[in-house]
């Protein structure tokens, strides 16, 4: 593989990959892979640090938060273990309990004893927290309509649906 120059006004970022991976990156990563690699990951940040920012401006809610409270909004009747949610938010329990804790402050979410297992905890959506959740969920959707969505060409979200789809299978050789 020969090196080829990055996409104009890609150079700052592409330049990360050789940061991370010292000189395999000059030796073995076309232009194109450095791209990817590292543009998919700037994506992620910034799309993720936008709609942080938007969503605790207009709405005081952390993306963490919303995404617990809309688990809970689809969960039947509004309600899951908290260990459930943690594992269904990929966040130890530990997190999960600090972010409900935060909720809870704010008359968004309850804890309540399971009524299948006392030995657990539900946490609750309140009818407040659907409020907020729903208002927020509707700016994020605009924002990620804005920001993502609508700069794609039906065909190029196709494709990146498929791309995505294949990285996020498991490697089929060793690492």
């Amino acid at each position: 593989m020969s090196p080829v120059a990055p996409a104009e006004g890609m150079e700052a970022i592409t330049a990360r990959a050789g940061y991370m991976m010292g000189p395999n990156a000059a030796r073995a990563w076309t232009a194109d892979e450095a791209t990817a690699w590292e543009g998919l990951l700037e994506v992620a940040r910034r799309l993720r640090r936008e709609a942080e920012a938007l969503l605790e401006a207009r709405h005081g809610l952390s993306v963490s938060m919303l995404g617990l409270m809309g688990r809970l909004a689809g969960a039947k009747g509004g309600r899951l273990r908290l260990t459930d949610l943690a594992a269904a938010m990929g966040l130890s329990v530990s997190r999960a309990s600090r972010v409900t804790d935060l909720l809870e402050r704010e008359g968004l979410v309850a804890r309540e004893r399971c009524p299948a297992d006392a030995r657990a905890t539900d946490v609750v959506l309140t009818a407040a927290g659907r409020t907020r959740a729903r208002a927020a969920q509707d700016t994020t959707h605009a924002y990620v309509r804005a920001a993502f969505a609508d700069r794609l060409h039906p065909d190029e979200a196709a494709v990146l649906a498929r791309v995505v789809t294949r990285l996020l299978e498991p490697p089929s050789g060793p690492a």
